[in-house]
């Protein structure tokens, strides 16, 4: 049976001052009728029922998440009482599934991506939940790059397996430099890491025991239901244990039988304040805008008001932001760089 996952817990940093520690990036709507996080659950909501949803958030966040995920029972969101990236998370969720179903195919998403068509992406999904069945492989949802990104990881395919439609991975490759992003571009046959995985909870937990021995051992603390009084107390024991690691760098480039599935269904992360420019209207000048902006003479910025009015004269490739909280204003270039300023905010005891 196939059971979804959604991994809830980012603090979308880079989307500073917007996105806060109480208002995280998958709570907001980036011009959709919906948070990301409600978007999310929608767009699977005809692959699964809500009771086959499982959730993983920060234990700080819980009870925003949970309002988000409409029909989801409440012991099916789990609070993490400390991050330690996607591994572990996923190695828990892969626990409880296949406890609970030993048959589970779980399909692993991030709560705060934007897909602009919800039919191509259940279509690739399906794609991949053939794969992971039959071929009881690993198996990653690849984008079709447009430009030479440098904020994405890229994944190198091979010879064709044997579901339809699907590739064998060569190799994995962290963000390049825009040398190398242009040359993968060029030659073809590389795609973008979404971050989104489908796989059998069994066929994970192998992996996991094989190439993450410290996670599975630490796994085994884990023996109470979601919901059970003595489920929370093993969590934090489970998570006072385990490593910090990516599932990509703890498991998939380190696994063979790993599986692509090329996908093209309008997909963008929003990584950062520069992405807002793929996402929101352009006007003629160039400019994306949320609010109520007056721009004089200005050219390819980014701007976004909430809580009044942001005005701007003769600037251009700016990023201005303005919230009730606090305002950014940086070159568009240096978007990645807003990280810099939730680092300081952390040392100050602001976040």
């Amino acid at each position: 049976m196939t059971h979804i996952v959604i991994l809830a817990g980012g603090w979308g940093v880079r989307l500073w001052p917007m996105s806060t520690r109480s208002r995280p990036k998958q709570l907001l709507s980036l011009g959709g009728d919906a948070s990301l996080l409600a978007r999310t659950l929608a767009r699977v909501a005809p692959l699964a029922s809500p009771e086959r949803v499982l959730a993983v958030t920060s234990a700080f966040l819980r009870d925003l998440m949970a309002a988000e995920l409409a029909g989801v029972p409440d012991a099916r969101i789990i609070g993490e009482p400390v991050g330690k990236n996607t591994a572990p998370a996923i190695a828990l969720a892969a626990h409880i599934l296949v406890r609970e179903d030993p048959d589970a195919v779980m399909i692993v998403l991030p709560a705060d991506h934007i897909i602009g068509d919800d039919e191509a992406f259940r279509l690739a999904l399906g794609r991949a939940v053939e794969a992971a069945s039959v071929e009881s492989a690993l198996v990653t949802l690849g984008i079709v790059p447009t430009r030479p990104e440098t904020e994405y990881g890229y994944i190198e395919a091979g010879n064709a397996a044997a579901t339809e439609g699907a590739l064998l991975v060569r190799r994995f490759t962290e963000k390049p430099d825009a040398e190398t992003a242009r040359r993968f571009l060029d030659k073809g046959g590389y795609y973008w890491n979404s971050g989104m995985f489908v796989w059998r909870a069994e066929r994970f937990l192998e992996a996991v025991t094989s190439l993450l021995p410290d996670v599975a051992e630490a796994l085994g603390v884990v023996t109470a239901d979601p919901g059970d009084a003595a489920f929370e107390p093993q969590i934090e024991e489970y998570y006072d244990s385990v490593p910090a690691i990516s599932v990509d760098y703890g498991i998939l480039e380190r696994s063979e039988n790993v599986i692509v599935i090329p996908s093209d269904f309008g997909w963008d992360d929003v990584g950062a304040w520069s992405a807002l420019g793929r996402v929101w209207e352009v006007g003629e000048d160039g400019s994306s805008v949320s609010g109520d902006a007056i721009l004089v003479e200005t050219a390819d910025c980014i701007v976004h008001a909430e809580g009044g009015v942001v005005a701007a004269i003769g600037v251009s490739d700016l990023i201005v932001v303005h919230t009730p909280e606090a305002t950014l204003v940086c070159p568009r270039d240096r978007a990645r760089d807003v990280r810099r300023i939730v680092d300081e905010l952390k040392r100050r005891g602001k976040w």
